[in-house]
């Protein structure tokens, strides 16, 4: 599914949610949905970050933490985060049927990470329903 457009139904409730967790989470500076093999889906970002970029990045990283994770034997990581000097950046794939999509939310470094990855992990689930009922709604079979 994620190979063709994304309909415009689906992309607004997605644009909906990434500007919905940049406003209420006190230092976010930026917000991307990708899908797991880098396109960019959605984004707000408020700082020189491409989103492209990141896009194309982001599936990678959340693929290497779940590896990375398995080989340690502590399982499959639930999130990857990205603490640099002048931020954090929270990624985590969206729990749906079809595993097909990574959010990643992009902080200053004073933002409480407890937070961030609890509205984070709220803003992937709404996701992962809105495109489970879409898939549910529209590809029979």
């Amino acid at each position: 599914m994620m190979s063709r457009a994304i309909p415009d139904s689906l992309k607004k409730a997605f644009d909906r949610e990434v500007a919905s967790l940049h406003g209420r989470v006190p230092g976010v500076i930026g917000c991307v949905i990708a899908t797991v093999d880098g396109r960019l889906v959605s984004s707000v970002v408020d700082n020189e970050a491409d989103p492209q970029r990141v896009s194309a990045m982001a599936g990678s990283m959340v693929a290497l933490g779940e590896t990375i994770g398995r080989e340690v034997k502590i399982g499959r990581s639930q999130f990857v985060v990205v603490s640099a000097l002048g931020g954090i950046l929270l990624l985590q794939r969206v729990p749906a049927e079809r595993e097909l999509l990574v959010v990643g939310t992009l902080a200053r470094n004073n933002t409480n990470l407890g937070i961030l990855l609890h509205e984070t992990r709220g803003t992937a689930s709404t996701i992962g329903r809105e495109l489970d009922e879409w898939l549910a709604a529209n590809l029979k079979g």
